[in-house]
């Protein structure tokens, strides 16, 4: 018995894949000495404008930087209402709590962490869906880098952050 192979072709499909539509700027900080460069991406189809680009990440920045001065103790919980989901405000109290407490017996750190001013660096969001988007804040502190992530999830008309972690 002979048998013989025969090969048919195979067909190959090349499909080029552009990659995920993103948005590059700069914004004004008043703090910084610098402009403050943002990255934006979308996981979904639509547009943004450059206006809505740098409203979102002038409203990251400084959600960021009130954070963490819930945190460090300079600004009250309360004043951050309006942008922040009740459970998150409650862990920055508790975090807040934890942190003044670790403070008392760390004095060089409470120098370093409480008296400088946060400084954001940078700023990279992804819109996950219509209605998530996660941004990540770069901060300085005198020498020290913190980065703060943030969660917003749309709420009728308006985006409120559900997740402020700070590390």
């Amino acid at each position: 018995m002979n048998v013989q192979a025969q090969t048919h072709p195979q067909q190959m499909t090349i499909t080029q894949r552009s990659g995920l539509p993103t948005y590059d700027g700069s914004i004004r900080i008043e703090l910084s000495n610098r402009p403050v460069p943002y990255h934006i991406s979308r996981c979904y189809p639509g547009e943004l404008s450059e206006a809505e680009c740098r409203r979102f990440s002038l409203s990251s920045c400084r959600l960021a930087c009130m954070s963490l001065d819930v945190v460090r103790g300079r600004t009250p919980p309360q004043s951050l209402q309006h942008a922040l989901s009740g459970p998150c405000i409650q862990r920055l109290e508790t975090l807040s709590y934890l942190l003044e407490n670790h403070l008392r017996t760390h004095q060089e750190l409470k120098a370093k962490l409480c008296y400088l001013p946060a400084v954001p660096m940078l700023v990279y969001t992804t819109l996950v869906s219509p209605d998530t988007t996660e941004t990540v804040v770069s901060l300085s502190v005198g020498k020290s880098t913190y980065w703060v992530t943030l969660v917003f999830r749309r709420s009728g008309s308006r985006w409120i952050c559900t997740t402020a972690d700070l590390g």
